[in-house]
């Protein structure tokens, strides 16, 4: 077995086949629940030993209430920027249609002299 530490000696990951860069061999005892339960800095190598880590914080799955990420500001800014390219577009049209209408009359005035 593989395994891929980070600085204070944490599983991050593990590859039973193959090879990862920065990964250590591991050859000794694997917990019974190790596949099963591993998630990224549960269990630690201590000691030579893979056991689990006594520090380990399960991440919060939840973002702050009442806060923007940056992905949700960027779709915000792009609708924005989209609403003011429909309104530029829409602008345009109508000085297309009044210089259309400019233009027949010119001819309409040409004709009737």
């Amino acid at each position: 077995m593989k395994l891929l530490l980070n600085e204070k000696n944490e599983i991050l990951n593990y590859i039973l086949l193959g090879d990862i860069d920065g990964t250590i061999e591991y050859d000794g005892e694997i917990p019974d629940d190790f596949e099963d339960s591993f998630k990224p800095t549960f269990y630690m190598l201590k000691d030579g030993e893979i056991v689990e880590n006594p520090d380990y914080v399960e991440p919060s799955d939840t973002s702050p209430v009442n806060s923007t990420n940056s992905v949700q500001e960027a779709i915000n800014k792009l609708g924005e920027a989209t609403a003011k390219i429909a309104d530029d577009d829409n602008q345009i049209k109508l000085a297309l249609n009044k210089l259309g209408l400019a233009v027949a009359d010119l001819q309409q005035t040409k004709e009737v002299k």
